[in-house]
């Protein structure tokens, strides 16, 4: 019997026999649903697939095996069943053509988002890619087994509400971790009550990050959003989506968490806001937790707490009344006052004079007042009564201007050196204010500069969560240390804070200068068409021309292929920055060629 068979498909425990497993209760017989891997399919000859477990507009996710280590592991499929379907002889995704060309998109989100997660790996309050491969037309990705429970489920264990006590224990390092996926550029959009998951150390981990498009309405794929945890612009594909995302989310898990009750969904609350305060439901929670939890589930995200550092600072740094008193001070904490010692009342003589030097401010005041108000009448009387010829009276900190009004003309004019008869030749020319359009201050979301580096520049510009914030100026050479299209430079450093629209100026590598010609035969023997082999070409940027000739073979297969400037065949070198080009010799299928001669 083979290693498989004898694993559980539903925990990966080993069994004796098939059958119902005694420690999941999962059934060998059970069905798979249809469309996905079958349990026992091997992948990368490495991989054992197991029970799904949970699937989405973008993936699906099984149980797994790694033959390899012996261990447990997750197994992550690119499966975005709006645009494809499986062939289950096979188990290979077959996509229309109708939908080719967002299938490859999302999927290059796909592989972008866990490479990024893959380089995050060292944090250890988010569930990581160990491993990605590609296979059956699609992407899948590795990751660690870990042995965890739900929040919902941890919970619902704990009577279905958890103290402020408690939360402000559990909490800081999740956020602290998701601070810095943001400054890396990347959201959850998905954070609730299933994408937690509680260890048995009793620490966060943060799991379920998928691509845009399926934490978004109105998108080519199914869209998956938490009722109660989704903030309300996921429910508008014309509404920006940032930062402010996940915080709400975050708030409206620690809602639930406090008072036991399930947030009102977004869309419920718009134009009849009536849901309640934390410590309305809960007294036992701070007032101030309280307002800031509300102040992050803000309908309007312009209003909202904007990053994950704001929020921790105001819901776990607010300083207490002993912190506001000044140094050296003292709390004042009321005594009982003993019968037998009379409170000492102030005398009436004190009292009086207390009185009359109060009334002597406020008469000081109203002469003031009064003074003011005589003044600017005079000033008033005289503008209206005296002849225009009289000289303006010159007010103490106030700057007189003419009442002549200025004449604008627009059409181009040819400035006269000569004096004019209103004008005296010596009088020095007037000097016209120095009119200047201020640039509006810079408007729009606060976010902070993503690290670009090492990023392919096709897939930063074709992700959404940059498109309106971002404008890249890029800047192409030859490196022997990145791929092509690889972002190895940028000029603003990661983790500015960026305010609208910021230009960025990125240098994009275009590969080696100098590289090997590649193969044009497949493993099996057989010939690439011209399309195949023009795709690895592009790769390597090398420029190519087609001839044709003359053969038995189906057309559009390349025959060979040769480098007049270094003579280069399969295998020898060509200087793609110095413009050798490639030429490729492919067939022109001829019937009657065999009957010739």
């Amino acid at each position: 019997m083979s290693e498989h068979k004898t694993l559980c498909m539903g925990c990966m425990e080993p069994l004796d026999q098939a059958g119902v497993c005694p420690y999941c209760g999962y059934d060998d017989q059970t069905p798979a649903p249809s469309g996905y891997l079958q349990p026992k399919t091997v992948l990368d000859n490495r991989y054992i697939v197991g029970r799904l477990i949970h699937k989405n507009g973008e993936s699906a996710e099984y149980m797994g095996y790694d033959r390899q280590s012996g261990e447990k592991v997750l197994v992550r499929e690119y499966m975005p069943d709006a645009l494809c379907t499986r062939t289950r002889e096979t188990q290979e995704i077959k996509v229309s053509q109708s939908a080719l060309v967002q299938y490859k998109n999302y999927m290059s989100e796909f592989i972008e988002l866990n490479k990024e997660l893959q380089r995050l790996r060292t944090m250890s309050h988010i569930s990581a890619p160990t491993d990605m491969f590609s296979q059956n037309n699609t992407a899948y990705v590795i990751e660690k087994y870990i042995d965890a429970i739900t929040l919902k489920q941890y919970l619902a264990d704990n009577a279905g509400e958890l103290t402020w006590e408690q939360v402000k224990k559990l909490f800081p390092p999740l956020l602290t971790t998701l601070g810095c996926i943001h400054n890396a550029g990347l959201l959850h959009r998905g954070i609730s009550l299933e994408n937690i998951l509680v260890t048995e150390r009793g620490e966060l981990l943060l799991t379920g990050f998928s691509i845009p498009a399926v934490r978004t309405v109105n998108t080519d794929l199914a869209p998956e959003l938490y009722t109660g945890y989704s903030a309300p612009e996921q429910y508008s594909s014309s509404e920006w989506i940032g930062t402010w995302t996940d915080v709400y989310a975050v708030a409206a898990v620690m809602y639930r968490l406090l008072t036991g009750c399930m947030p009102t969904e977004p869309m419920a609350r718009v134009g009849n806001d009536d849901l309640l305060e934390p410590a309305k439901i809960n007294p036992n929670v701070p007032a101030n937790v309280s307002k800031v939890i509300m102040q992050a589930m803000r309908l309007n995200c312009d209003q909202r707490v904007r990053t994950v550092t704001d929020f921790v600072t105001k819901l776990f740094e607010q300083p207490s009344y002993m912190q506001k008193l000044p140094n050296g001070a003292t709390q004042t904490i009321p005594i009982s006052v003993p019968k037998q010692q009379p409170v000492r009342k102030k005398s009436r003589s004190a009292r009086r004079k207390r009185a009359q030097t109060v009334a002597n401010v406020f008469m000081i005041l109203g002469a003031i007042i009064l003074v003011a108000i005589v003044v600017g009448a005079f000033m008033i009387l005289a503008r209206i009564f005296l002849p225009d010829s009289t000289p303006d009276i010159p007010i103490p900190g106030i700057t007189t201007q003419t009442t002549t009004p200025a004449v604008v003309n627009t059409a181009p004019t040819t400035q006269s050196t000569e004096p004019t008869a209103t004008t005296a030749p010596d009088t020095e020319p007037s000097v016209q204010p120095d009119v200047t359009t201020l640039a509006p201050a810079p408007s729009g979301p606060i976010f902070a500069m993503p690290n670009l580096l090492g990023k392919r520049y096709d897939s930063v510009i074709g992700n959404s969560v940059w498109q309106g914030k971002l404008e890249l100026e890029p800047t192409y050479d030859y490196t022997e240390e990145y791929e092509n299209g690889v972002i190895y430079e940028q000029d603003i450093e990661s983790g500015t804070e960026l305010t609208g629209l910021t230009k960025v100026k990125v240098k994009v590598s275009k590969g080696l200068a100098v590289v090997q010609i590649p193969d044009f035969m497949r493993e099996d023997g057989t010939r690439m068409t011209k399309e195949e082999y023009a795709a690895e070409l592009d790769k390597l940027n090398i420029k190519y021309e087609y001839r044709t000739e003359q053969s038995l073979e189906l057309s559009d297969l390349v025959l060979g292929v040769y480098c007049s400037e270094t003579g280069g065949e399969v295998g020898g070198d060509i200087n793609v920055a110095d413009g050798n080009t490639l030429i490729v010799t492919v067939s022109e299928f001829t019937p009657d060629l065999g009957f010739m001669g």
